[in-house]
Protein backbone atom coordinates (compact mmCIF):
# COMPACT_ATOMS: atom_id res chain seq x y z
CA UNK A 1 0.00 0.00 0.00
CA UNK A 2 1.37 3.79 -0.68
CA UNK A 3 2.49 5.39 2.32
CA UNK A 4 -0.21 7.65 3.89
CA UNK A 5 1.89 10.73 2.58
CA UNK A 6 1.81 9.58 -1.16
CA UNK A 7 -1.93 8.58 -0.40
CA UNK A 8 -2.25 12.04 0.18
CA UNK A 9 -0.69 13.35 -3.01
CA UNK A 10 -2.64 10.92 -5.59
CA UNK A 11 -6.03 11.39 -3.97
CA UNK A 12 -8.33 13.14 -6.41
CA UNK A 13 -9.43 16.70 -5.13
CA UNK A 14 -12.70 16.57 -4.22
CA UNK A 15 -12.94 20.77 -4.22
CA UNK A 16 -14.21 21.76 -7.75
CA UNK A 17 -11.96 25.11 -7.80
CA UNK A 18 -9.24 23.16 -8.33
CA UNK A 19 -10.03 20.45 -10.83
CA UNK A 20 -9.42 22.88 -14.08
CA UNK A 21 -5.58 23.50 -13.09
CA UNK A 22 -4.61 20.10 -12.14
CA UNK A 23 -2.52 20.41 -15.48
CA UNK A 24 -1.61 23.44 -15.45
CA UNK A 25 -0.46 23.19 -12.05
CA UNK A 26 1.70 20.01 -12.66
CA UNK A 27 3.98 22.11 -15.54
CA UNK A 28 4.62 24.95 -12.96
CA UNK A 29 7.37 23.30 -11.81
CA UNK A 30 8.91 23.14 -15.28
CA UNK A 31 12.09 25.68 -16.60
CA UNK A 32 11.04 28.48 -17.89
CA UNK A 33 10.84 27.77 -21.85
CA UNK A 34 10.03 24.36 -21.24
CA UNK A 35 6.81 22.82 -22.21
CA UNK A 36 7.38 19.01 -21.40
CA UNK A 37 4.09 18.18 -23.35
CA UNK A 38 4.37 20.29 -26.43
CA UNK A 39 0.55 21.38 -25.54
CA UNK A 40 -0.39 23.95 -23.12
CA UNK A 41 -1.63 23.78 -19.88
CA UNK A 42 -5.27 23.85 -19.28
CA UNK A 43 -6.67 27.44 -18.76
CA UNK A 44 -8.88 28.13 -15.53
CA UNK A 45 -12.18 27.49 -16.56
CA UNK A 46 -15.28 27.77 -14.88
CA UNK A 47 -15.36 24.69 -12.86
CA UNK A 48 -17.14 21.52 -12.51
CA UNK A 49 -17.03 18.78 -9.85
CA UNK A 50 -15.06 15.37 -9.92
CA UNK A 51 -18.41 13.75 -8.56
CA UNK A 52 -20.59 15.33 -11.59
CA UNK A 53 -22.15 12.84 -13.90
CA UNK A 54 -21.55 13.46 -17.57
CA UNK A 55 -24.12 11.62 -19.90
CA UNK A 56 -25.23 11.07 -23.49
CA UNK A 57 -28.09 9.50 -25.02
CA UNK A 58 -28.45 6.11 -27.06
CA UNK A 59 -28.03 6.66 -31.15
CA UNK A 60 -30.31 4.31 -32.95
CA UNK A 61 -28.25 4.55 -36.35
CA UNK A 62 -24.53 3.41 -34.03
CA UNK A 63 -26.55 0.67 -31.85
CA UNK A 64 -27.86 -0.90 -35.26
CA UNK A 65 -23.45 -1.06 -36.13
CA UNK A 66 -23.15 -3.33 -32.97
CA UNK A 67 -22.60 -6.73 -33.18
CA UNK A 68 -25.36 -9.44 -32.66
CA UNK A 69 -23.48 -10.98 -29.07
CA UNK A 70 -23.46 -7.39 -27.69
CA UNK A 71 -26.47 -6.14 -29.02
CA UNK A 72 -28.40 -9.17 -26.79
CA UNK A 73 -26.26 -8.82 -24.19
CA UNK A 74 -26.43 -5.55 -23.66
CA UNK A 75 -23.46 -4.85 -22.03
CA UNK A 76 -19.51 -3.99 -22.62
CA UNK A 77 -16.72 -5.56 -20.42
CA UNK A 78 -14.19 -3.09 -19.95
CA UNK A 79 -10.69 -4.19 -18.57
CA UNK A 80 -9.48 -0.79 -16.53
CA UNK A 81 -5.70 -0.75 -15.23
CA UNK A 82 -6.37 1.20 -11.62
CA UNK A 83 -3.57 3.68 -10.95
CA UNK A 84 -3.66 7.22 -9.59
CA UNK A 85 -5.67 10.18 -11.07
CA UNK A 86 -6.53 11.80 -13.35
CA UNK A 87 -7.00 8.68 -15.76
CA UNK A 88 -8.32 5.60 -13.58
CA UNK A 89 -8.38 5.28 -9.95
CA UNK A 90 -10.88 4.54 -7.17
CA UNK A 91 -12.25 7.72 -5.70
CA UNK A 92 -12.60 8.33 -1.94
CA UNK A 93 -15.76 6.46 -1.91
CA UNK A 94 -14.06 3.77 -3.49
CA UNK A 95 -15.75 4.38 -7.03
CA UNK A 96 -13.71 3.76 -10.11
CA UNK A 97 -13.17 7.42 -11.24
CA UNK A 98 -11.19 8.96 -14.25
CA UNK A 99 -11.38 10.58 -17.48
CA UNK A 100 -11.33 7.46 -19.50
CA UNK A 101 -14.10 5.76 -17.32
CA UNK A 102 -16.19 9.37 -18.37
CA UNK A 103 -16.00 9.01 -21.60
CA UNK A 104 -16.66 5.13 -21.99
CA UNK A 105 -19.77 5.55 -20.03
CA UNK A 106 -21.09 7.96 -22.26
CA UNK A 107 -19.83 5.94 -25.36
CA UNK A 108 -22.14 3.45 -23.96
CA UNK A 109 -24.70 5.38 -23.32
CA UNK A 110 -24.54 6.26 -27.20
CA UNK A 111 -24.61 2.64 -27.57
CA UNK A 112 -27.67 1.38 -25.15
CA UNK A 113 -25.26 -0.72 -23.19
CA UNK A 114 -24.42 -0.79 -19.49
CA UNK A 115 -20.72 -0.62 -18.81
CA UNK A 116 -19.36 -3.20 -16.60
CA UNK A 117 -15.69 -2.40 -15.65
CA UNK A 118 -12.76 -4.66 -14.34
CA UNK A 119 -10.03 -3.32 -12.32
CA UNK A 120 -6.76 -5.25 -13.06
CA UNK A 121 -3.30 -4.46 -13.79
CA UNK A 122 -1.70 -2.94 -16.85
CA UNK A 123 0.53 -5.92 -18.00
CA UNK A 124 -2.90 -7.87 -17.91
CA UNK A 125 -4.37 -5.58 -20.73
CA UNK A 126 -3.35 -6.98 -24.09
CA UNK A 127 -3.43 -10.41 -22.95
CA UNK A 128 -6.57 -10.10 -21.57
CA UNK A 129 -7.77 -8.83 -24.55
CA UNK A 130 -5.46 -11.27 -27.21
CA UNK A 131 -7.38 -14.03 -25.19
CA UNK A 132 -10.64 -12.10 -25.65
CA UNK A 133 -11.74 -12.12 -21.97
CA UNK A 134 -13.02 -8.62 -22.30
CA UNK A 135 -14.36 -6.14 -24.72
CA UNK A 136 -12.29 -3.09 -24.51
CA UNK A 137 -9.07 -1.87 -21.95
CA UNK A 138 -8.18 1.36 -20.61
CA UNK A 139 -4.79 2.37 -18.83
CA UNK A 140 -3.76 5.09 -20.27
CA UNK A 141 -2.75 3.60 -22.99
CA UNK A 142 -0.18 5.39 -25.35
CA UNK A 143 -0.83 4.13 -28.95
CA UNK A 144 2.11 2.72 -31.00
CA UNK A 145 2.84 1.20 -34.23
CA UNK A 146 4.04 -1.70 -32.15
CA UNK A 147 0.90 -2.35 -29.71
CA UNK A 148 -1.35 -2.06 -33.44
CA UNK A 149 0.32 -5.05 -34.27
CA UNK A 150 -1.92 -6.79 -31.71
CA UNK A 151 -4.96 -4.67 -31.28
CA UNK A 152 -7.19 -2.12 -32.44
CA UNK A 153 -7.09 1.18 -30.75
CA UNK A 154 -9.59 4.37 -30.60
CA UNK A 155 -7.34 7.93 -30.20
CA UNK A 156 -8.91 9.45 -27.14
CA UNK A 157 -6.45 12.10 -25.66
CA UNK A 158 -3.14 13.48 -26.40
CA UNK A 159 0.16 13.54 -24.60
CA UNK A 160 3.43 12.23 -23.74
CA UNK A 161 5.61 10.97 -21.01
CA UNK A 162 7.23 12.66 -17.87
CA UNK A 163 9.93 12.36 -15.69
CA UNK A 164 9.64 13.90 -12.38
CA UNK A 165 12.17 13.94 -9.03
CA UNK A 166 11.65 15.01 -5.97
CA UNK A 167 11.78 18.31 -5.60
CA UNK A 168 15.33 19.02 -3.97
CA UNK A 169 16.62 16.50 -6.78
CA UNK A 170 19.31 18.19 -8.72
CA UNK A 171 18.29 15.93 -11.46
CA UNK A 172 17.45 16.68 -15.20
CA UNK A 173 16.46 14.34 -17.95
CA UNK A 174 17.55 15.65 -21.32
CA UNK A 175 17.89 12.22 -22.87
CA UNK A 176 17.31 8.61 -22.06
CA UNK A 177 21.54 8.57 -21.23
CA UNK A 178 20.64 10.67 -17.95
CA UNK A 179 19.00 7.49 -16.81
CA UNK A 180 22.32 5.22 -16.83
CA UNK A 181 22.86 4.38 -13.01
CA UNK A 182 19.74 5.68 -11.77
CA UNK A 183 16.66 3.98 -9.99
CA UNK A 184 13.45 4.61 -12.35
CA UNK A 185 10.28 3.67 -10.96
CA UNK A 186 7.13 3.19 -13.85
CA UNK A 187 4.68 0.36 -14.40
CA UNK A 188 4.95 -3.31 -15.44
CA UNK A 189 4.26 -3.76 -19.15
CA UNK A 190 4.28 -0.18 -20.04
CA UNK A 191 6.58 1.34 -22.79
CA UNK A 192 8.61 2.83 -20.57
CA UNK A 193 10.08 -0.16 -19.25
CA UNK A 194 10.39 -1.51 -22.90
CA UNK A 195 12.25 1.74 -23.33
CA UNK A 196 14.54 1.61 -20.78
CA UNK A 197 15.60 -2.39 -21.65
CA UNK A 198 16.23 -1.24 -25.10
CA UNK A 199 18.45 1.40 -23.73
CA UNK A 200 20.29 -0.38 -21.47
CA UNK A 201 23.20 -1.25 -24.17
CA UNK A 202 23.85 3.01 -24.63
CA UNK A 203 24.21 2.95 -21.13
CA UNK A 204 27.24 0.24 -21.36
CA UNK A 205 28.59 1.67 -24.52
CA UNK A 206 29.23 5.13 -22.29
CA UNK A 207 31.14 3.17 -19.58
CA UNK A 208 28.24 3.88 -17.04
CA UNK A 209 25.71 1.79 -15.22
CA UNK A 210 22.64 0.08 -15.97
CA UNK A 211 19.07 1.76 -15.50
CA UNK A 212 17.99 0.26 -12.77
CA UNK A 213 14.26 0.05 -13.68
CA UNK A 214 11.71 -0.13 -10.52
CA UNK A 215 8.73 -1.40 -12.13
CA UNK A 216 5.22 -1.24 -9.76
CA UNK A 217 1.48 -2.89 -10.56
CA UNK A 218 0.76 1.06 -11.04
CA UNK A 219 1.36 4.52 -10.77
CA UNK A 220 0.65 4.93 -7.31
CA UNK A 221 3.59 2.25 -6.16
CA UNK A 222 5.69 4.28 -8.48
CA UNK A 223 5.56 7.71 -6.97
CA UNK A 224 5.35 6.27 -3.45
CA UNK A 225 8.85 4.92 -4.50
CA UNK A 226 10.16 8.04 -5.19
CA UNK A 227 9.03 9.76 -2.45
CA UNK A 228 10.51 7.62 -0.02
CA UNK A 229 13.66 7.88 -1.81
CA UNK A 230 13.88 4.08 -3.48
CA UNK A 231 13.86 5.69 -6.50
CA UNK A 232 15.29 8.58 -8.22
CA UNK A 233 12.64 9.57 -11.35
CA UNK A 234 8.79 8.22 -11.60
CA UNK A 235 8.17 8.42 -15.49
CA UNK A 236 4.76 7.79 -16.76
CA UNK A 237 2.58 9.63 -19.03
CA UNK A 238 1.88 13.09 -19.26
CA UNK A 239 -1.71 12.79 -17.42
CA UNK A 240 -0.68 11.14 -13.98
CA UNK A 241 2.47 12.95 -13.10
CA UNK A 242 1.55 16.37 -13.90
CA UNK A 243 -1.10 15.55 -11.47
CA UNK A 244 1.10 14.02 -9.03
CA UNK A 245 3.35 17.08 -9.27
CA UNK A 246 0.50 19.22 -9.00
CA UNK A 247 -0.78 18.19 -5.69
CA UNK A 248 3.11 17.54 -4.45
CA UNK A 249 3.13 21.01 -3.23
CA UNK A 250 7.03 21.23 -4.36
CA UNK A 251 8.03 18.23 -3.05
CA UNK A 252 8.06 16.60 -6.66
CA UNK A 253 9.00 18.51 -10.20
CA UNK A 254 9.21 17.79 -13.88
CA UNK A 255 12.83 17.15 -14.83
CA UNK A 256 12.47 15.74 -18.52
CA UNK A 257 9.76 14.12 -21.04
CA UNK A 258 10.10 11.18 -23.53
CA UNK A 259 8.59 10.85 -26.95
CA UNK A 260 6.66 13.36 -29.31
CA UNK A 261 2.99 13.82 -28.16
CA UNK A 262 0.36 11.10 -29.58
CA UNK A 263 -2.55 9.68 -28.76
CA UNK A 264 -3.55 7.63 -25.70
CA UNK A 265 -6.51 5.63 -26.33
CA UNK A 266 -9.15 2.93 -25.66
CA UNK A 267 -7.71 -0.55 -26.75
CA UNK A 268 -9.74 -3.86 -28.43
CA UNK A 269 -8.87 -6.94 -29.09
CA UNK A 270 -6.71 -7.01 -32.93
CA UNK A 271 -10.17 -6.67 -35.58
CA UNK A 272 -12.70 -6.55 -32.59
CA UNK A 273 -16.62 -6.32 -34.48
CA UNK A 274 -16.55 -3.93 -31.85
CA UNK A 275 -13.94 -1.45 -33.27
CA UNK A 276 -15.79 0.21 -35.59
CA UNK A 277 -19.14 0.76 -33.80
CA UNK A 278 -16.93 1.94 -30.37
CA UNK A 279 -15.09 4.78 -32.69
CA UNK A 280 -18.51 5.88 -34.11
CA UNK A 281 -20.03 6.48 -30.31
CA UNK A 282 -16.63 8.58 -29.62
CA UNK A 283 -16.81 10.41 -32.19
CA UNK A 284 -20.75 11.11 -31.42
CA UNK A 285 -19.36 12.33 -28.10
CA UNK A 286 -17.24 14.92 -30.05
CA UNK A 287 -19.32 16.04 -32.22
CA UNK A 288 -22.34 16.88 -29.55
CA UNK A 289 -19.99 18.47 -26.76
CA UNK A 290 -20.13 15.76 -24.42
CA UNK A 291 -16.46 14.66 -24.91
CA UNK A 292 -15.10 18.68 -24.48
CA UNK A 293 -17.20 18.40 -21.08
CA UNK A 294 -15.39 15.24 -20.05
CA UNK A 295 -11.96 16.48 -20.29
CA UNK A 296 -12.44 19.65 -19.61
CA UNK A 297 -13.80 18.64 -16.31
CA UNK A 298 -10.50 16.83 -15.83
CA UNK A 299 -8.65 19.74 -16.62
CA UNK A 300 -6.97 18.25 -19.50
CA UNK A 301 -8.94 20.25 -22.34
CA UNK A 302 -5.65 21.37 -24.12
CA UNK A 303 -5.14 17.72 -24.65
CA UNK A 304 -8.20 17.27 -26.59
CA UNK A 305 -8.57 15.61 -29.69
CA UNK A 306 -10.34 17.19 -32.77
CA UNK A 307 -11.34 13.53 -33.77
CA UNK A 308 -10.98 9.83 -32.91
CA UNK A 309 -9.01 7.94 -35.15
CA UNK A 310 -9.15 3.96 -35.24
CA UNK A 311 -5.38 2.57 -35.92
CA UNK A 312 -3.50 6.10 -36.15
CA UNK A 313 -0.82 5.10 -37.99
CA UNK A 314 2.76 6.39 -37.68
CA UNK A 315 3.51 6.67 -33.70
CA UNK A 316 6.71 4.21 -33.90
CA UNK A 317 7.51 5.39 -29.80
Amino acid sequence: MPSRTVRRLLRPLLPAVLLPVTLAAGLMAMPAGGNWLGIRPAAAQAPTAATTTITASPQPNIIARLPARLAEKKEITVAVALGSPPDDFRDEKGNIAGWEIDILHAAADVLGLKLELRPTTFDTLIPGLQAKRFDAAVGQMGISDVRLKVVDMIGTLLGNELFAARGDSPIKVDSLDDLCGRAVATTRGSREVEFANLHQPRCKELGREPINILAFNDGNGAAESLMSRRSDLFWLGSTTVSYFVSQSRGRAKVVGHYTDTSYIGIALPKDSDLSAPLQMAVSHLLADGTYRKIVEKWGLGEGAVREAPLNPTGTPR
